[in-house]
């Protein structure tokens, strides 16, 4: 733990929480989740979920929350593949982008303004695709050989799931990069800052009143390392002790899940 870190942690204003791994595995919240949401709550804090999962809308995120009689607003949820497709959007206009990826991520990036389409595309957007096949990266590999931009809206190689690690975006970008000799133009997600800053800017804080909470190293802590925010390492998912001492990635905090983090800030700790 960094000196006078605990103390400027409870003094945040806005808890940027990471999901899987963090909050919950495989949609089942490990205990102290609901306590850490409460305890924000009665502080007055603001809490907005950052996950790097691109395979599900909004709406279906804030329909599990509510069944865990957590109720959010479409601003407390983040995604790197909603967020990667209002990116590329606004840098780049209305494209015809080939997905691979799930139909929920299709209808979000149609939803946002571009066109979901299966030949031909400006752009290639490799996802977090449980529904992956072949054809897939056969055809992925082939637009983005033929000049199409292509990009991965989060760099995991795998994502943690009760039964396992999960093959994820990077593992999949990986493929059609090796196929096809082209490397990403873009990589968004965790640990990119554009997501951690963005939110930031949304809650009106400053970036020194803001705490970044995750289970990994490499995409939740660097992010927020990156972002100028607090960090906090819980250990409910990838990371543990062991890779924290061996890691140059160093977190301000390290809390056993964040139903201790909500002990720390309501004074208990």
């Amino acid at each position: 733990m960094k000196e006078g870190a605990k103390e400027r942690i409870k003094n945040c204003e806005l808890f940027i929480l990471d999901i899987d791994g963090t909050f919950y595995l495989s949609g089942k919240p490990f205990e102290g989740s609901r306590k850490f949401v409460d305890a924000l709550g009665r502080l007055g804090k603001k809490l907005v979920f950052l996950t790097n999962n691109s395979n599900r809308t909004i709406e279906s995120y804030i329909n599990e929350f509510e069944e865990m009689g957590i109720k959010l607003g479409r601003n407390q949820i983040v995604t790197a593949g909603v967020a990667t497709a209002e990116y590329l959007l606004e840098e780049f206009g209305p494209k015809r982008v080939y997905i691979v990826g799930t139909d929920d991520i299709k209808y979000e990036f149609q939803r946002v303004g571009h066109t979901v389409v299966e030949e031909d595309p400006e752009v290639v957007v490799v996802t977090f695709d449980k529904t992956l096949t072949y054809e897939k990266i056969k055809k992925a590999t082939q637009f983005v050989s033929k000049g199409a931009l292509f990009v991965v809206t989060n760099p995991d190689l795998n994502c943690p799931s009760s039964e396992g690690p999960l093959p994820d975006a990077g593992a999949i970008a990986s493929a059609v990069r090796k196929a096809s000799g082209v490397y990403p133009n873009i990589i968004f997600g965790k640990p990119e800052p554009k997501l951690i800053e963005m939110v930031i800017r949304h809650n009106n804080v400053g970036k020194n009143e803001a705490c970044m909470v995750g289970d990994r190293l490499y995409t939740d802590i660097l992010a927020g390392i990156q972002a100028g925010t607090w960090t906090v390492l819980v250990l409910t998912g990838e990371a543990n002790m062991e890779q924290v001492q061996k890691s140059p990635i160093k977190p301000h905090l390290i809390a056993k899940d964040i139903g201790v983090l909500a002990d720390i800030l309501l004074g208990g700790i």
